[in-house]
């Protein structure tokens, strides 16, 4: 009966397989939806940056500041704990690329330390 079960097991295991992982930690599924969300949102004009949030949600003056002078909108889930950790960092990874190659590296001065992917 062991035998079966050893045999079994070695069977599904072999069925099994793991994601690969980008230079972030992402798997290649989400890494290719935050690049295709990212693209899309560029398009429509609707770039976010996804902060971390807290127990509650504050959008300061200078975050309004930013938002105006370089097109993108700041989302804040506030206590709400959301499972995407790696999707929000991959997508913010896109946003960052983006703000560096039109507006140079001024914006990081400005950026709200609670965004996705700053170390």
């Amino acid at each position: 009966m062991k035998k079966y079960i050893y045999i079994i097991v070695l069977l599904i295991s072999s069925l099994a397989f793991g994601q690969t992982q980008n230079e972030i930690g992402c798997n290649k599924y989400l890494a290719i939806s935050a690049k295709t969300n990212f693209e899309n949102d560029l398009k429509n004009n609707k770039i976010t940056i996804y902060l971390q949030g807290g127990i509650v949600s504050v959008i300061k003056n200078e975050d309004l500041v930013f938002q105006e002078k370089y097109g993108i909108n700041y989302h804040d889930s506030g206590c709400v704990a959301t499972k995407d950790f790696d999707y929000y960092e991959m997508y913010n990874h896109h946003v960052f690329t983006y703000l560096s190659g039109k507006f140079g590296d001024d914006w990081k001065k400005e950026l709200n330390t609670n965004a996705f992917g700053i170390k």
